[in-house]
């Protein structure tokens, strides 16, 4: 009689298959928790280090700068409208209401500066009466002048401002900037030329 040989069954270790599935069906954290002696020690100080540091980020952060950065620490309002090349008829106007020593001075301040070409849109008639009376010249830039330091991210989030000469201009998105900001009837083409004592923001046309 022949007697029959059975071979044993092998038996498979799931527990491997097991912690996977359940690390995934758990979440990535969960996953690196369970796994955690399938995992080098270098992989859990990266991850207790970003968890640790994690912040809440600002959705316009990307459009800021935080503080005065070091290569405007030696600058002025007044020097940007000196150093720029673009910003001569401002400049001159600022100059011949008096307030140069202003932009220079410490404060924060924040400057909507039309460029030249944007002052040489309006009729020469105007401007030249404008350079004729200081009063009115001098109104003229409080306008284009707010306190303090508003950043790009102000101006996105802000309604309305208080310029310098009293009066209240509108600002943010407008459809009639398709979505660019805006302030009064100019619209912000550039943002973020900082300086010790302020920032500018230029400008496409003489705000009125």
């Amino acid at each position: 009689m022949t007697e029959s040989t059975n071979t044993p069954n092998k038996k498979f270790n799931y527990g491997p298959l097991a912690v996977f599935g359940l690390a995934m069906a758990l979440g990535p954290l969960t996953a690196l928790s369970v796994g955690s002696r399938y995992a080098p020690e270098e992989t859990f100080e990266r991850a207790n280090a970003a968890l640790e540091n994690a912040k809440p980020t600002d959705m316009f952060s990307i459009y800021d700068m935080q503080g005065v950065p070091a290569y405007a620490s030696g600058k002025t309002l007044g020097d940007i409208l000196a150093s720029s090349g673009v910003f001569g008829s401002f400049k001159e106007a600022v100059d011949t209401a008096g307030l140069s020593d202003t932009l220079r001075a410490k404060g924060e301040y924040t400057l909507f500066v039309p460029s030249d070409e944007a002052l040489a849109k309006m009729p020469a008639a105007e401007r030249e009466a404008l350079l004729s009376d200081k009063d009115q010249l001098t109104a003229l830039i409080k306008k284009h002048m707010i306190p303090g330091r508003h950043t790009a991210t102000d101006l996105i989030q802000s309604e309305t401002v208080q310029a310098m000469d009293g009066s209240t201009l509108d600002i943010g998105p407008s459809a009639r900037f398709n979505g660019h900001v805006g302030v009064a009837n100019a619209e912000v083409v550039k943002t973020g030329l900082y300086a010790s004592n302020g920032v500018v923001h230029v400008i496409d046309r003489v705000i009125q």
